[in-house]
């Protein structure tokens, strides 16, 4: 790293790494609250954010209903009762949350999203409407480097605009940054969503649990980048055929689910389908030739989709990644375990290790009321230290990966590379033999990237991006590894 880069220091008591629903609900409740904090985002716009291209559908269960929920949450998924029981017994804020915010919605099967004229664009009114609320956020800000001090945490940030090194002293820091579905070729994530946020967790004593643990979502299009939503899914009534024409589907009762838009809990056991037709070689399509075509053209309308999408009174569908399960132990408080005022939220905490890892629905509903647990228990504990501790003597490790003067090396190569080694990872068939394999490669390639990979600005962000990959695929290994052999 050249020494001559501008680094600028100061200093905040609340610190919010993300401005995802996550991030942006604990910073709308400490504004209620009159509490001073900054809030940053890795990417140029606040609104470059997995909840901003999200419809917003949130889970808010019955009285009645809440216990099933919890049930279906732990035994399903894998979630921590504790946090669980916390979120879902809470979710009563959800509605107060709407509310206060003047945002009308609407019930749908599971629970409520902002009223819209395109249903997929709930997430975009929804942030939008917070942004109004809140402290204007710091872009461009990439987080690379956590060091822990007796009364509080130094985050160190890297400008991609400024091109220049940024030091942030605070005492209390949430990490609202998502988790590492971007990291896949196939996703339809925000590309800040790159796991970084998880490593310097760790390494500043944190714990993560059930990284191998990753969602994809049956219905997507346009090689990925975007889910078609139930309701225009639901035209097929069920049928999803070959290029022939053929149902491959053949489960009756799922067919039926997914007419009636009530096949939530059975996501798993579509994409169990749809991996056996990719094994088979066989592209998957959804059927609307019985589908009315003024129906079929109201609700694409309806849900934002181009008709153009439909070829042959068919859709070609695909699995694409969409979160990341695994993530950052917290308690019932959302506190990070281990780390005093450390706080981790949404798809950075850890949300469960088994299944689909979290029901739908959960995602907004755990930003919005653990944003708001979060920032209630900083307002009523308010430790705040503001003399800066002199730390980073030596460059960590991404400092030292910065250069002014850009090399050749391809970059864009190396990231397909580790994108494909990561699908191979999380599939079903991984065998002990061949994660030890693959963790010698990454060790390897980590060696390369140190030792050759050099530059500043846009391709700085992307040899960060390579860098912390590494990294997160080392913790898909671990976690594979520990449940080959039971441990943990």
């Amino acid at each position: 790293m050249e020494r001559n880069v501008t680094s600028v220091e100061h200093y905040t008591p609340i610190l919010i790494v993300g401005t995802g629903i996550s991030g942006l609900a604990v910073a709308y409740y400490l504004s209620k609250n009159n509490i001073k904090y900054t809030i940053t985002t890795k990417k140029s716009a606040p609104k470059q954010s997995n909840s901003f291209l999200a419809a917003a559908n949130t889970r808010v269960p019955s009285e009645n209903d809440i216990n099933n929920i919890i049930n279906l949450t732990i035994n399903k998924c894998g979630a921590d009762r504790s946090v669980i029981e916390t979120l879902y017994r809470n979710s009563n804020m959800v509605i107060n949350f709407f509310e206060e915010l003047g945002i009308s919605y609407e019930k749908t099967s599971f629970g409520i999203m902002p009223e819209c004229l395109i249903k997929s664009q709930g997430g975009k009114k929804l942030i939008n409407c917070l942004l109004q609320h809140i402290e204007q956020p710091l872009c461009n800000k990439i987080l690379i480097d956590l060091e822990k001090s007796d009364d509080g945490i130094i985050a160190l940030f890297y400008d991609i605009q400024l091109d220049q090194f940024i030091r942030i002293y605070t005492n209390y820091l949430v990490l609202a940054t998502g988790g590492y579905a971007g990291q896949f070729n196939y996703n339809d994530n925000s590309p800040g969503s790159t796991g970084e946020t998880l490593i310097l967790a760790k390494k500043i004593g944190a714990r993560l649990k059930g990284m191998s643990t990753v969602m994809s979502h049956p219905w997507s299009i346009y090689n990925g980048r975007q889910i078609l939503l139930g309701g225009v899914v639901s035209l097929s009534q069920g049928k999803i055929v070959d290029e022939e024409g053929i149902q491959l589907l053949k489960d009756e009762y799922i067919c039926d689910a997914i007419a009636r838009d009530d096949y939530h809990e059975m996501i798993d056991e579509i994409l169990h389908f749809e991996l056996d037709c990719i094994k088979q070689k066989k592209d998957m399509y959804l059927d609307m030739s019985h589908a009315d075509e003024t129906i079929l053209n109201e609700r694409f309308k309806k849900y934002g989709f181009s008709t153009k999408v439909v070829k042959n009174k068919r859709i070609k569908i695909t699995p694409t990644m969409h979160y990341s399960s695994g993530g950052i132990e917290i308690n019932a408080n959302a506190e990070v375990i281990n780390l005093n005022r450390v706080f981790a939220t949404g798809e950075a905490q850890f949300n469960g290790d088994l299944g689909m890892g979290r029901i739908p629905g959960q995602a907004f509903a755990a930003g919005i009321v653990f944003g708001k647990l979060i920032a209630d228990k900083i307002a009523n504990e308010g430790v705040f230290n503001t003399q800066c501790p002199i730390t980073f003597k030596d460059p960590p490790e991404p400092m030292q990966l910065y250069s002014k003067e850009n090399n050749d090396f391809p970059i864009e190569e190396f990231q397909k590379k580790l994108s494909t080694l990561m699908v191979d990872l999380i599939a079903p068939d991984s065998s002990v033999v061949s994660l030890s394999l693959h963790k010698r490669e990454i060790q390897e390639s980590q060696n390369i990237i140190l030792s050759s990979v050099r530059g500043s600005g846009k391709r700085y962000e992307d040899i960060l991006t390579l860098f912390f990959g590494y990294f997160v695929a080392l913790e898909i290994i671990e976690d594979l590894e520990e449940k080959a052999f039971g441990i943990g």
